[in-house]
């Protein structure tokens, strides 16, 4: 299963103060442009590929693919794959899908779309792709993810 994860606001703090872990120094992350990522992150990652599921970000940001590879790469997570901004415009008007949606998982074979907004949840709904939304308020986000997870993989049996 292909499994994209949104970034700010899911794994990256945005306009809410998410609990944020780096095993970076913050002199280094200051002066590297190193974004701390959401307490939780890495372990969760390292679930779904132990799992022998593809770890994805499809981020409606314009951060370049290459900075969020080796963002990724700093804190000890391979990603799979990347969609920003930029690439989901590009692939969705070539398919005449734009600009229907924010995000559209099908798009790029993602199975399983993770996201903390709510409109993205309601696009979901409308355009039938499978979506676990998470707000940034929940504690036991991560524990959440799995239980949803764990439910999306018993009904594809």
């Amino acid at each position: 299963m292909r499994i994209a994860f949104d970034l700010d606001g899911t794994l990256i703090e945005s306009a809410y103060a998410l609990p944020l872990k780096s095993k970076w120094p913050q002199l280094v992350r200051k002066f590297c442009g190193i974004e701390s990522l959401r307490e939780g992150t890495l372990e969760l990652m390292q679930y779904f590929q132990q799992q022998g599921e593809e770890v994805w970000i499809y981020t409606t940001s314009y951060r370049n693919t290459f900075y969020i590879r080796i963002l990724f790469l700093l804190h000890g997570i391979v990603i799979s794959g990347i969609i920003n901004q930029t690439v989901h415009n590009r692939i969705l008007r070539k398919n005449a899908v734009w600009p229907l949606c924010s995000k559209y998982p099908p798009a790029f074979g993602i199975d399983l779309l993770i996201d903390d907004q709510e409109g993205v949840k309601i696009e979901s709904e409308r355009y039938g792709f499978k979506m676990i939304w998470i707000k940034p308020e929940e504690k036991d986000w991560t524990q959440v993810i799995i239980d949803e997870y764990q439910k999306i993989k018993r009904q594809h049996v």
